[in-house]
């Protein structure tokens, strides 16, 4: 799996800084799971889809 988390927040000019105070949770929360390095719960994955104008399908690829 990877994230286009990076890619979306670019497109808003938006920091991990900026995310992460929308959807209340740490910068570091949010580069770890840019890094998949953390899985978020489904209200936070749909939280930050909210917040970055779309959807979970669109913000994760998963690989086969």
């Amino acid at each position: 799996m990877r994230t286009r988390i990076k890619e979306l927040r670019a497109r808003h000019s938006m920091t991990q800084n900026d995310l992460a105070r929308i959807v209340g949770t740490r910068r570091e929360t949010i580069l770890a799971i840019e890094n998949c390095q953390y899985f978020p719960s489904v209200k936070l994955a749909h939280d930050i889809a909210v917040a970055l104008h779309t959807t979970i399908d669109e913000m994760f690829v998963f690989d086969e």
